[in-house]
C-alpha cells in the first residue's frame, strides 16, 4: 500500500505553505510585470503575502491582519493586525470591517469601544454580512427597538439561530412598537430548527403562557 508523502506535522506545514501559496497567487495585484518565483516555503509565501499586501491588494491585507491578529507569525501583533484590517476595510473588504467591529466589541486585548465596533459592524451589515447584522442588533436593541428586530430577522433568515432566539425574546418582552405574541412564537420555532441554545424552553415557555 502507497504510503501518503506529507504525515504529521511536517504535512500540516506543507499543506499551510499550498494554501498560502494559492492565496497570494489569487491575491496578487493586475497588471504585475511578472510571475514570482515557486513559493516552496512558508517563509517565501508570507513574503509573497506582505508585498501584495503592500501594494494594496484588500485581500492580501486581510489575511495579513488575520495572520497577525492570531498571533501565526510569532509573537501577537494586534496593532499590526488592526492596521492591516483598517487597510483592507477601507477598500470594501468585509471580513476586515468584521473582525474589526469584534476587535473593537468584545475582544480583551482592547479597550472597549462601542462607537466603533457599532461603525464596523455598520460597514459590514451594509453588505449584508450576516454576523454583523447579528452583532449590530445587540448593539442598538436598547436603543432602536424596531431597528434591531429588523436586523435580527435578517440574521436569522441567513441562518444564525441566536438571531432568531433574540427576536423571539425582544417581540415577547419589548417596547409596544416590537410586541408581537405570534411574531415571537414564529422566531422561537425558528430558533429551535436552527438549534439556538435555550430555544426549546423559550418555545415551551411561550405554548405554556398561550394555552393559558
Amino acid at each position: 500500500m502507497r504510503k501518503p508523502t506529507g504525515t504529521g506535522k511536517n504535512g500540516a506545514r506543507l499543506a499551510l505553505c499550498g494554501l498560502l501559496a494559492l492565496l497570494c497567487f489569487a491575491s496578487r495585484p493586475a497588471g504585475a510585470a511578472e510571475m514570482p518565483p515557486p513559493v516552496v516555503t512558508y517563509g517565501d509565501a508570507m513574503r509573497w503575502y506582505g508585498q501584495a499586501a503592500e501594494a494594496g491588494d484588500p485581500k492580501a491585507q486581510f489575511y495579513l491582519g488575520y495572520i497577525h491578529d492570531r498571533g501565526l507569525r510569532g509573537a501577537n501583533g494586534l496593532s499590526e493586525a488592526v492596521n492591516w484590517y483598517r487597510k483592507a476595510a477601507a477598500q470594501g473588504e468585509v471580513r476586515a470591517q468584521f473582525r474589526l467591529g469584534l476587535l473593537f466589541d468584545s475582544d480583551p486585548r482592547l479597550p472597549r469601544d462601542p462607537a466603533a465596533a457599532q461603525a464596523w459592524y455598520e460597514a459590514a451589515a451594509a453588505q449584508g454580512h450576516a454576523e454583523a447584522r447579528f452583532n449590530l442588533a445587540r448593539l442598538v436593541e436598547a436603543e432602536d427597538a424596531a431597528r434591531a428586530a429588523d436586523l435580527y430577522a435578517l440574521a436569522a433568515e441567513a441562518g444564525i439561530g441566536q438571531a432568531a432566539f433574540n427576536l423571539a425574546l425582544l417581540r415577547i418582552n419589548g417596547p409596544d412598537e416590537v410586541y408581537d405574541p405570534s411574531e415571537a412564537w414564529r422566531w422561537a420555532l425558528r430558533a429551535q430548527d436552527l438549534d439556538a441554545p435555550g430555544a426549546e424552553e423559550l418555545r415551551a415557555g411561550l405554548s405554556a403562557a398561550f394555552d393559558k
